[in-house]
């Protein structure tokens, strides 16, 4: 799946020179750029927290891709994009960015969007390139969930020393049922 056809949440610049400070160090990122400490630290910085505010490398290309695209060449653009996406693995592509969502049960209804844009797709007779990116959005989606739930389930047992009984008759009482009811 490419950019383009991805649906991800889209991270604020600081949050990625946030989270390249904290994993590869300022000093790395100063040095990719070619810049000061002091600047690798400045674009890391949430601009509601802070009065420090310089323009990030990711910032400035933001707007030349702005420009070349009401330059009529947003094409040129979507190529440079293509260009950053080809240095990450397959298997970390853009895809990977999409954030987890706040609670299990919105991970679920996520997924139900999903799955329904998917059938929309299918009974409008679209595209199968359109169909198969999409299925591949909804597995991918249903995948977190499952892994969501995977972890607050061993979360669950490990906490409270509790099994999958437990675990059921918990989810049960919160959705006004029963633990045999199905």
């Amino acid at each position: 799946m490419t950019i383009e056809s991805a649906k991800v949440q889209a991270f604020a610049s600081w949050q990625v020179f946030n989270a390249a400070r904290k994993y590869l160090g300022a000093a790395a990122v100063a040095r990719i750029f070619n810049r000061s400490l002091r600047s690798a630290h400045d674009w890391a910085q949430d601009p509601a927290c802070t009065a420090v505010r310089c323009k990030s490398p990711l910032e400035c290309l933001h707007a030349l891709f702005e420009r070349l695209d009401a330059a009529g060449m947003g094409y040129v653009a979507r190529a440079a994009l293509a260009y950053l996406e080809s240095a990450l693995a397959p298997e970390h592509g853009a895809e990977a960015l999409c954030l987890p969502l706040p609670t299990l049960e919105q991970e679920v209804l996520a997924d139900f969007r999903s799955v329904a844009a998917l059938q929309a797709a299918v009974e409008a007779g679209a595209e199968m390139d359109m169909v198969a990116a999409l299925a591949d959005e909804a597995k991918a989606e249903i995948e977190r969930t499952v892994a969501r739930y995977i972890k607050l389930h061993r979360e669950y047992t490990v906490n409270t020393g509790g099994g999958d009984d437990d675990l059921i008759a918990k989810g049960a009482e919160k959705h006004g049922g029963t633990a045999g009811a199905a």
